[in-house]
């Protein structure tokens, strides 16, 4: 489903009342223009915003992570060197300091063996969202938007 689809009846609204579209970087959701600071959008306040709020539009919804108080503790905890993190084949779960590649052997590798550190001996820590099936590794800035706080 693509986020014109997820948030149609919001669009509606909002054009209908004349006003520009925002999305909210907060939430996700598509806001008025006047209501919110170009530095709270998305769109990032560029002379580009129809352009970039049709990109928006198109681009596949995807929901915000939700992660326990647990998980958030520990991004609390984790070192800004650590930008990704990914699950093998057999579950266990790591962070990477550079995107890491899917491999056809049940591992993620990281180019030039970038910095990598396994997250499994951490029993609190579960972040069950993260799975061996997804495409792509998992950006920790999206857990801290989902209110993972701030790093060290």
């Amino acid at each position: 489903m693509k986020n014109k689809e997820k948030y149609a009846k919001e669009i509606v609204e909002i054009v209908c009342e004349g006003c520009a579209l925002a999305v909210s970087k907060e939430t996700g959701k598509p806001v008025k223009c006047v209501n919110i600071k170009c530095s709270e959008c998305t769109l990032g306040g560029s002379s580009m915003c129809s352009t970039m709020i049709k990109e928006w539009a198109e681009s596949e919804y995807t929901e915000k992570p939700v992660i326990s108080k647990k998980d958030k503790a520990f991004l609390d905890c984790l070192v800004e060197d650590f930008k990704y993190m990914a699950r093998d084949k057999i579950n266990a779960l790591y962070a990477y300091g550079k995107e890491p590649y899917k491999s056809n052997d049940g591992d993620w590798w990281s180019e030039n063996n970038g910095r990598y550190y396994a997250l499994s001996c951490y029993v609190n820590v579960a972040f069950p969202m993260i799975k061996w099936e997804d495409d792509k590794p998992w950006l920790i800035d999206d857990f801290e938007e989902a209110g993972g706080g701030g790093r060290i």
